[in-house]
């Protein structure tokens, strides 16, 4: 009879096998994105609906993937942690029928509501239980568009070595004793990815400020957690738990806010992926959801392209709701004493599997982060040593407005 360790290894082999054919769903973009962006801002700020014509190439998925996962759900029944392992199946079902659907928006929303939510689950504050789409609406009233930083970095050094984006990442990951590849991504519609080892980059110049972000998210968050991820002895910790998705990112906006980057141009931001993601699942079409971001909200007709665009992706696989409802869960179980950051960073990790977690630790089958930067030396990276002139107000990155927790 083969021992836990031995059943939790085989486990790993088949769920990773299952998340790496789920893996487009994160990453899908389509080969017209920049030229089609353009025209649909150009589209914008004339004043005219926008109507993409983004290129969308049709996934299928073999019906083997979903017979191995059914033969791996056996498997974890086996396994007294095997729950970790079958809710993460789940996941991965959602993920692969979304990929089967893509494209066909009929499909792919109601399965994309039930992976990621519909921007109206119920987050907890001061006041209680409320609809994140409230949170999201009130911070989009109670913040300001905020000024804009001159572009003044390219993302990546020209032939002459000028400082860039890049600059900033390297040395905050060399601080940390990481080492990391930067290269640009001309079809991504956020303005960085984080993968195993390499962060890649919107082909765009960007300021000072949100090159100090970006290594605030992207190192000393996703980076740190792959990185600590690898050294586990299960490899489910490297692929990523339930709920994992919006966890990870809200641990990575709260380093954010920890070390004095998050101004209120990202808090708007977040809540407008809310907001966008809201106006989805309501019928809004993409067109009409971009435009009410700059005539309600203020954005720029580049930045309301951007959101619409990562809201209507695949038809309709609105993914953008998680980052705020997770920075709000684990800034509360942090503040409440439920959760530390180092526990978090252990790998890709929830909030919820934290009790296993430890569980597993006291069994040896999950080990304590190796990369714990503090918040001191994280903000000292971050900022090159000095609090710029350019660190956002403080009460925008309190969210004092709002008193959450």
């Amino acid at each position: 009879m083969r021992s836990d360790l031995e059943n939790a290894l085989q486990l790993d082999r088949m769920v990773a096998h299952a998340a790496a054919l789920a893996r487009p769903v994160a990453s899908l973009t389509p080969e017209n994105a920049a030229v089609e962006r353009a025209r649909l801002v150009g589209c914008l700020e004339r004043g005219e609906l926008p109507v993409p014509a983004f290129g969308l190439a049709r996934q299928r998925v073999d019906s083997a993937a979903y017979r191995a996962m059914d033969e791996a759900r056996l498997l974890a029944r086996e396994c007294p942690f095997g729950d970790l392992y079958e809710a993460r199946l789940a996941e991965l079902e959602l993920d692969l029928a979304i990929l089967d659907a893509w494209g066909d928006a009929k499909r792919v929303r109601p399965l994309s509501a039930r992976r990621y939510g519909r921007g109206t689950e119920s987050v907890r504050t001061s006041e209680g239980e409320c609809p994140l789409s409230d949170v999201a609406n009130a911070l989009l009233a109670s913040l300001p568009p905020a000024s804009h930083e001159p572009a003044s970095l390219a993302p990546t050094s020209g032939a002459r070595g000028e400082r860039s984006v890049a600059t900033f990442i390297r040395a905050a990951a060399l601080g940390v004793g990481l080492d990391v590849e930067v290269r640009v991504e001309p079809r991504l519609a956020s303005l960085a990815a984080t993968g195993e080892r390499t962060i890649f980059l919107a082909d765009r110049r960007f300021s000072v400020h949100e090159a100090r972000r970006l290594t605030a998210h992207e190192v000393f968050g996703h980076l740190v957690v792959a990185a600590n991820a690898r050294a586990q002895p299960l490899r489910l910790l490297q692929i990523g738990l339930a709920g994992a998705f919006a966890d990870q990112e809200g641990l990575a906006l709260y380093l954010e806010e920890a070390l004095g980057v998050m101004c209120s141009e990202r808090l708007r931001t977040l809540a407008a992926r809310v907001v966008a993601t809201v106006c989805l699942y309501r019928g809004a079409s993409f067109g009409e959801t971009a435009r009410l971001l700059v005539r309600e909200h203020g954005f720029s007709a580049a930045a309301s392209i951007s959101i619409a665009e990562r809201t209507f992706r695949g038809g309709g696989v609105a993914r953008d709701a998680g980052y705020l409802a997770g920075f709000l869960r684990v800034r509360s179980a942090i503040h409440a004493g439920t959760a530390t950051l180092d526990e978090l960073r252990r790998g890709r990790v929830s909030l919820r599997a934290l009790p296993a977690l430890r569980d597993l630790e006291a069994r040896g089958l999950a080990h304590p982060a190796c990369y714990r930067p503090s918040l001191a030396l994280s903000r000292r990276l971050t900022f090159g040593g000095t609090r710029a002139d350019t660190s956002p107000p403080s009460e925008a990155a309190s969210l004092t407005m709002l008193e959450l927790t």
